[in-house]
């Protein structure tokens, strides 16, 4: 299995690799303090099938609602809002280093 990496510096750069469900994504620059905030409220997988089960499956569907109710309110464009769902839905976050990380796709994983 090959695995596709590639570096990316800017929005734009990160917005076509999302689009392309690039294996692993490096990203530097511009983008990386908002991939920072992102990493500080993801869940891992053993988190997320706690909360799931522990709430009977309601608490993922509340979830879902606050979310949605949240981006109405969130002044972020749109774009901003897209390339963020595809990164917390999607990509695994882990830093490679000060001003640099690695996003992978969650389903290499498994």
């Amino acid at each position: 299995m090959n695995i596709k990496q590639v570096s990316v510096q800017t929005k734009a750069e990160l917005a076509s690799e999302l689009n392309k469900k690039t294996d692993e994504i490096i990203v530097r620059g511009d983008f990386s303090p908002i991939i920072a905030e992102i990493k500080k409220g993801q869940l891992n997988d053993t988190e997320r099938y706690g909360f799931a089960v522990g709430s009977g499956g309601i608490g993922v569907l509340l979830e879902y609602c606050l979310n949605k109710l949240m981006d109405v309110f969130d002044p972020m464009s749109k774009d901003d809002k897209s390339v963020r769902r595809q990164i917390e839905q999607l990509y695994t976050i882990k830093r490679v280093d000060a001003e640099s990380f690695l996003l992978r796709l969650k389903q290499l994983d498994y």
